[in-house]
């Protein structure tokens, strides 16, 4: 359905408000482009509850996560990619995760770089 599942969307708009700003790893600030819990049910918001305080955490200046985010370099031309950043040691948000788009490319692009490779050679 183009409308989504209408009684779903109600729920999360009752339960949730979109922040001003928020910082995304890799990304920087982008204002209204996260979700945190609607003041009616701050009772349950582990931000208010546990008072946390705005936690930065930067990848380390190695890593490429952010370029690779936005579509300046593929995943597989960041520095440490492949060598140092594996999905066994990631170093950055990208490579966390299976649905990561270093970790994807570390365990599924590898066919496709390898035949691109030797389609460039015979052309």
């Amino acid at each position: 359905r183009a409308e989504g599942n209408v009684q779903a969307l109600k729920l999360m708009a009752e339960t949730f408000e979109l922040r001003p700003h928020f910082e995304w790893r890799g990304l920087g600030f982008i204002s209204h482009s996260a979700l945190k819990v609607h003041r009616n049910y701050a009772e349950f918001d582990a931000e208010e509850k546990f008072s946390m305080p705005g936690v930065r955490v930067a990848d380390p200046k190695a890593c490429q996560c952010g370029e690779v985010l936005k579509g300046v370099i593929k995943p597989w031309e960041c520095k440490v990619f492949g060598t140092a950043c594996t999905p066994e040691t990631p170093i950055g948000t990208c490579m966390v995760s299976p649905e990561g788009a270093c970790a994807a490319y570390y365990n599924f692009g590898r066919l496709h770089r390898e035949t691109a490779q030797l389609l460039g050679q015979r052309g």
